[in-house]
């Protein structure tokens, strides 16, 4: 079933600690997401397992049109999280479709997605892969539009439809349960259409859980007027394709005389130049915590 391209970076995931990888998720250009169990110490034959766990675009559709034909250029952005209303943890896989070799295609319906992959510390075989039920975009709950979604316990995960003009050319990056990540609009130079026009990024900042906006839109969002308008998008200035969000974490400027909120700076995330106040502390801390019949 590998027959599309693969051009984003594998994520690779040690889930125990040992310093062994664990885990691979990837995603390619026919809209498919895959999943990668590997058997430390097996034998070639039996080292790795995996298949496609997702089709949300135009692979495995008998005649597919325009709008259906999502591309992933970008990586799975993997994070664990809890949902607290079911009481079970999760992993979420959160990536966004876009046409990257031809930015000023409108012609496809791009969506921003995050699944829900449950089996946490379980390895899948061959035979639970080639078996497994793939997950359809129809099978994801719709976030647009809307706020305090409910995902219940059978749902595969959401989904936010993107504005027509809009699609996810970079990778998005999970902390302290949200997510962020960056849509790109082209634009074109309405004198000369042969040249391109300056472009719209627009950074959103959502839960990991149901895809809610995470900011008092009215106080602190600094989100669009008009029509485009939405709590969970704040426009960014720079033109082009932005990168990425990155996280931050200053340290003191004199770590053995500072006192008090002088020892931990404010992180800072950023999208290339244009940084913004993510409004967590600066106390991360890596925590490894298993235990087995434990989800």
């Amino acid at each position: 079933e590998m027959t599309r391209s693969i051009p984003g970076r594998i994520t690779v995931i040690d889930m125990n600690g040992d310093t062994f990888a664990d885990r691979m998720y990837a995603a390619d250009l026919g809209g498919q997401v895959w999943r990668f169990d590997i058997f430390n110490n097996e034998q070639p034959s039996q080292l790795v397992t995996g298949g496609v766990i997702a089709r949300l675009g135009a692979e495995g559709m008998s005649s597919p049109d325009a709008e259906d034909t999502r591309r992933f250029y970008t990586t799975p952005d993997v994070s664990l999280f809890s949902d607290s209303r079911l009481d079970r943890r999760f992993l979420a896989i959160s990536l966004g479709s876009g046409y990257r070799a031809h930015p000023l295609d409108n012609s496809t319906s791009d969506v921003f997605v995050s699944l829900r992959d449950p089996a946490v510390f379980n390895q899948l075989s061959q035979s639970q892969y080639n078996s497994y039920d793939v997950i359809e975009l129809d099978d994801l709950v719709e976030v647009a539009d809307q706020v305090d979604t409910v995902i219940e316990a059978g749902d595969r995960g959401w989904k936010l439809t993107l504005p027509s003009t809009e699609k996810v050319l970079s990778t998005a990056r999970t902390f302290d349960n949200t997510i962020y990540f960056v849509s790109f609009e082209p634009r074109v130079n309405s004198e000369d259409p042969c040249q391109a026009g300056l472009s719209l990024n627009r950074l959103y900042r959502v839960s990991v859980v149901n895809g809610d906006p995470i900011l008092d839109y009215e106080t602190e969002s600094g989100g669009e007027e008009g029509p485009t308008e939405d709590p969970r998008v704040t426009r960014l200035e720079q033109g082009g394709i932005a990168p990425q969000p990155v996280f931050l974490f200053p340290s003191p400027w004199d770590p053995d005389n500072c006192t008090g909120e002088e020892c931990a700076p404010p992180p800072l995330a950023c999208v290339g130049v244009e940084c913004f106040d993510p409004q967590f502390p600066n106390v991360p801390v890596r925590t490894l915590w298993t235990q087995d019949g434990i989800q």
